[in-house]
């Protein structure tokens, strides 16, 4: 997200007067006009970053010149998150930024250099070109497992019937697949009881590598208290107890499955799921997905979808790993990227199609 603000050229003397400063509200105004080009920034500021659901202090970085005027910013998520269950130390990077005339200084290195010292293991996701330029000068490791998934149920011209001749073949190879759980699912405009969710969390964590908490306060904050956008829940029950959940979002002709709580592996589970998103709604003309998870990709593909050549940009900094050492494995969905919630934002503001409540009957 990098706005071609324009300023006039630096003297090469004024390098060293660049600081980096802890954040004050004072700074807010500077931030945001770095991001004057991306849509409701100002509007989303305050429960993105300042709002956090596990009762962590906003620390991003910020570099200021000799005039207190900010030059350089790199936001910050704080997360609780566990690898087998135990709390790890992790955040998300997000909103990289360097006013124009500061750039090729060494300013970046110097603010992910800042960074790499809050946190562990530090992530990016959905990142731009130079972005990506830069965390792979400075050591970030690409991880290549997160995927798009896509299902097309139109054809403008000969490459959606291509697609849709794959779908027909996945869909048709998927009868082999898992059965379908014989679970209850139901679809609904809000979250579970806060008590089954975080059961749910608490029963399921141990099986993921790497995943943020997707707790019920986690959950609430991103989907149910999102200022701007309005989400779907898709729940599984067995026993009348809580077995998983599918966060999605329903904008013009397009349906996004943008998150998924619930065992990490249980092919069965998500591949129900999966279909009632597919056959609820119908009227979508395209359904995505981006994950990192493979078991939830083979379901996809069991039920239709393809994956096209295209990858999400996904980074992690791990200062613990050495480099020999492969990324950790995180569970990543579209949800986990600042990406979707500026785009449910600008989706939403642009006529976003309410859910009426007869959908979720």
């Amino acid at each position: 997200m990098n706005n071609d603000q324009k300023k006039s050229p630096v003297p090469e003397d004024s390098i060293g007067s660049i600081r980096s400063v802890s954040w004050h509200p004072r700074y807010r105004e500077g931030v945001l006009e770095l991001f004057s080009n991306v849509p409701h920034k100002a509007q989303l500021w305050q429960w993105e970053f300042e709002s956090n659901p596990f009762g962590k202090a906003f620390d991003p970085v910020l570099l200021v010149d000799r005039e207190d005027q900010v030059v350089g910013f790199n936001g910050v998520m704080p997360i609780e998150a566990t690898a087998y269950g135990e709390p790890i130390d992790a955040l998300w990077s997000c909103d990289f930024h360097v006013v124009e005339s500061w750039r090729g200084k060494g300013l970046g290195s110097q603010i992910k250099s800042v960074l790499h010292g809050k946190a562990k293991e530090v992530m990016a996701f959905g990142i731009s070109d130079h972005a990506s330029r830069v965390l792979l000068h400075l050591g970030w490791k690409p991880d290549l497992r997160v995927r798009n998934y896509r299902l097309l149920r139109s054809s403008r011209g000969i490459r959606e019937w291509a697609f849709r001749a794959i779908q027909w073949l996945n869909r048709s190879l998927g009868l082999l697949g898992p059965r379908l759980s014989n679970c209850t699912i139901t679809v609904q405009s809000t979250l579970p009881d806060q008590a089954s969710v975080n059961e749910l969390w608490e029963r399921e964590k141990s099986g993921y590598s790497r995943i943020v908490k997707r707790s019920f306060e986690y959950l609430n904050w991103k989907y149910q208290r999102h200022p701007l956008a309005r989400y779907a829940f898709v729940c599984a029950w067995e026993h009348q107890k809580l077995a998983a959940i599918m966060v999605v979002r329903f904008h013009g002709e397009t349906l996004k499955i943008v998150d998924y709580a619930g065992p990490a592996s249980n092919a069965a589970l998500k591949r129900a799921l999966v279909r009632r998103v597919r056959d609820h709604w119908r009227h979508a003309l395209q359904l995505t997905v981006v994950t990192s998870d493979a078991q939830l990709g083979q379901c996809l593909r069991n039920e239709g979808f393809f994956s096209p050549r295209t990858r999400p940009r996904f980074y992690i900094h791990d200062s613990v790993a050495s480099e020999n050492e492969p990324s950790r494995s995180w569970f990543i969905m579209a949800g986990d990227s600042d990406g979707e919630l500026l785009g449910a934002a600008a989706e939403f503001c642009r006529g976003y199609t309410v859910l009426n409540e007869t959908e979720f009957n």
